[in-house]
């Protein structure tokens, strides 16, 4: 039988629960959906962790050449991922 698949069933399917480089469980984990499944996902789930990281010490005081310098990367790196990690702020006007 060379050649052709074998479609077998989930349970006919030895497989192991090893998880991923963000959780240790797939069956335990705590994100909506794998990031596997998503294009980039581990880098977006990286990036967004970072990001929220350089938010919390520019709101802790620090200056944004630390905060690059801590991070290893350009002051309009710091810059655009504190835009991006504004709180959204829902108008008078908005519905």
């Amino acid at each position: 039988m060379y050649g052709v698949e074998v479609d077998l069933l989930p349970e006919e399917i030895n497989w192991r629960d090893e998880g991923c480089g963000v959780f240790g469980s797939c069956l335990n984990c705590p994100l909506p959906r794998c990031v596997e499944e998503e294009p980039r996902g581990q880098q977006r789930l990286r990036l967004a962790v970072r990001d929220g990281r350089m938010a919390e010490l520019r709101r802790s005081g620090r200056s944004v050449k630390y905060i690059s310098g801590l991070f290893g990367v350009s002051r309009r790196t710091v810059e655009r991922a504190l835009k991006n990690n504004k709180p959204k702020v829902k108008r008078q006007n908005d519905k």
